[in-house]
């Protein structure tokens, strides 16, 4: 009896180690996930910059880069020249609310409804405020052609990924 108790026990440990270590491999596979994903956004942001308000000119800048949260929010500042000074507009979302990957002449995200909170400073001032709450989070526009098309296919696969990791 003693001995099918010993080994009951010793099944019992292994299996906890073992779900232990799927576990904490777990968080390593989300923040790589993630890194590639924002990766994408941030080169796509780059190359080419959103134009998020008509009150600003074009030439965006990233101010502080796509990045998630430990809490799962995805956010981004832009940085856009107005007149001879400039003024910041941050994005942010929960990753959770994303549906998928938009495109038609800017190509963004789409979430299940407006969780997008956008804040905005003043003309040369770094004080964000709360603006608006919208369901898209524009990232790019590349306008129409095979490289939003191509960035799509690529956003959407990193997407997926950084789904089935970030669970």
């Amino acid at each position: 009896m003693k001995q099918r108790y010993l080994f009951v026990g010793i099944l019992l440990t292994i299996f906890s180690i073992h779900s232990f270590a799927q576990q904490a491999a777990n968080p390593g596979s989300r923040a790589k996930a993630a890194a590639v994903f924002t990766k994408i956004l941030n080169d796509a942001a780059v190359v080419y910059p959103p134009e998020l308000s008509y009150l600003t000119e074009a030439g965006a800048k990233i101010e502080s880069s796509f990045r998630v949260s430990e809490d799962g929010i995805l956010s981004v500042t832009f940085r856009y020249p107005v007149e001879n000074s400039y003024s910041l507009y941050r994005l942010s979302a929960p990753v959770s609310s994303i549906k998928g990957v938009f495109y038609d002449y800017y190509i963004g995200l789409e979430f299940d409804g407006p969780v997008v909170h956008i804040a905005e400073s003043d003309k040369g001032s770094r004080e964000l405020k709360e603006n608006n709450a919208l369901a898209l989070f524009h990232i790019a526009k590349p306008g129409d052609g095979p490289q939003g098309e191509k960035l799509k296919v690529r956003m959407e696969q990193a997407l997926q990924a950084f789904r089935e990791n970030y669970k």
